[in-house]
């Protein structure tokens, strides 16, 4: 089998631990980039969210290195290209229950949110193209293919 078959394999492996079984999720990879997508709950409504992170084969496999953030709670909104429409972002520090903080991104506006989920429910891909500027002000563009399958289970579901 194909290395980003393994890859997105152990990616979906290491999504963060505050998932349920009956939530959906899946990963995109460019590069060493991945985003992965979740359905997840905030302020009593159902929500998608991507993280973004880096990924890095060495001799135990994939690592995954996560876009660490230094405080809890929202930062700033960031726009992203999906299936060719602009949709800003909101750009949130979440803590996972390891204690880790990592950068997490939803739609800003129910309108956004509401065309994310219609993609997800109407398409078999989702495509992403992120702008990612790192610490070091080097910036990479960025496309991400996410797999739509079991989306609308999920969400009729939660």
């Amino acid at each position: 089998m194909s290395k980003f078959f393994w890859l997105a394999w152990v990616c979906t492996a290491l999504l963060p631990s505050y998932t349920s079984a009956s939530e959906w999720n899946s990963s995109g990879i460019d590069g060493h980039y991945v985003l992965s997508s979740l359905i997840d709950e905030q302020q009593g409504q159902q929500k998608v969210f991507f993280s973004l992170y880096k990924a890095k084969y060495n001799n135990n496999g994939f690592e995954r290195f996560l876009s660490q953030c230094n405080k809890n709670g929202f930062d700033k909104t960031v726009s992203m290209t999906i299936n060719g429409q602009k949709v800003q972002m909101d750009k949130i520090c979440r803590r996972t229950e390891d204690s880790k903080n990592y950068w997490v991104y939803t739609p800003t506006t129910n309108e956004g949110l509401a065309f994310l989920i219609t993609q997800f429910k109407y398409t078999e891909t989702v495509s992403i193209h992120k702008v990612f500027i790192n610490i070091y002000k080097q910036k990479a563009e960025l496309n991400f293919r996410i797999s739509a399958n079991g989306f609308v289970q999920a969400w009729n579901e939660s």
